[in-house]
């Protein structure tokens, strides 16, 4: 059916969306992998793609909550995608404006470790959101 195409034409596009976020670069740079670089220079020549990558994952988000936006909202995952979706960009912003002086520090390791973690929890929390409506819907 069409619904159900355009889901995954939206699933896809949100997906791109992280891919083309700079949130690893920046985070794995944290840790002391990666290019070799300061991350405060690393930070700006990413941050476009930083956004452009927000701007797709929001631009499909939405209209994915929206197509069950009940079901959604009433779901254990998604509050849980929704809390540490909050957290993890606490942290990135952080990452971006204080803590990129402290790359390869422990404080700067522990908080790149701590974004990474929220940032995995709300991607599985988003796959588990579809178990969740699907096995919610009875089928």
């Amino acid at each position: 059916s069409q619904s159900m195409w355009g889901f995954a034409v939206l699933e896809t596009i949100h997906l791109i969306g992280l891919v083309l976020g700079s949130i690893f670069v920046i985070n794995l740079r944290m840790l002391g992998f990666g290019v070799k670089q300061p991350v405060s220079r690393l930070t700006k020549e990413v941050a476009r793609w930083g956004w452009a990558g927000f701007l797709l994952m929001l631009s499909s988000g939405i209209p994915m909550f929206m197509s069950s936006a009940v079901t959604y909202s009433g779901s254990q995952p998604f509050l849980i995608k929704m809390i540490l979706l909050v957290c993890a960009m606490v942290l990135q912003m952080a990452i971006y404006k204080v803590f990129r002086m402290h790359a390869g520090t422990l404080p700067g390791r522990l908080i790149a470790c701590f974004s990474l973690l929220c940032w995995f929890v709300v991607a599985y929390a988003g796959r588990a959101l579809a178990f969740a409506v699907f096995f919610a819907s009875g089928a």
